[in-house]
Order: C-alpha cells, then sequence, then structure tokens
C-alpha cells in the first residue's frame, strides 16, 4: 500500500494528472481501490501524511530506496 501512495505522490510533483481528486477518482475507478477510503491521497491524509512518510522511511532504512519517500510529500499540498 505504501508504494503506490508513494507512486501517487509522485504523479502529482512530475505533473502527471492535474490534481490529488483526479487521482483518487482515477485510481478507484481504474484498480478497484477500495471506494469507501475515498483513493490513495485521500487514505494518505485519513492516516496522517506524516505517518505514512515517516513508515516509508523506516522501511527505506531496512529495506533499501524503493521505499525511499517521495520529494512530492512536502513540496505539494497532499495535507
Amino acid at each position: 500500500m505504501l508504494p503506490m501512495l508513494n507512486e501517487a505522490v509522485a504523479t502529482l510533483r512530475e505533473n502527471v494528472i492535474a490534481d490529488a481528486d483526479l487521482l483518487d477518482a482515477g485510481v478507484i475507478f481504474a484498480t478497484g481501490f477500495a471506494p469507501f477510503r475515498g483513493g490513495p491521497l485521500a487514505y494518505a491524509k485519513a492516516r496522517g501524511v506524516g505517518e505514512v512518510v515517516q513508515r516509508l522511511e523506516e522501511l527505506e532504512k531496512r529495506y533499501g530506496e524503493r521505499f525511499h519517500p517521495d520529494a512530492g510529500w512536502t513540496s505539494i499540498n497532499v495535507t
């Protein structure tokens, strides 16, 4: 789940998609992400962006670079 959230933030930072609402809707309709969770970015907000980033950092230390938090967590408004 966390790598998906990280990639979702990366797509916003890289301007692949216009905004967070479109991203959440697209992931819900295209992949079957649980609609009651509101999409990956809504889920990250509900869980707490700081908690998501902290967990990614912990996983990066343990498992390597693939869990490195994307710069988008601080450079775009996902809170």
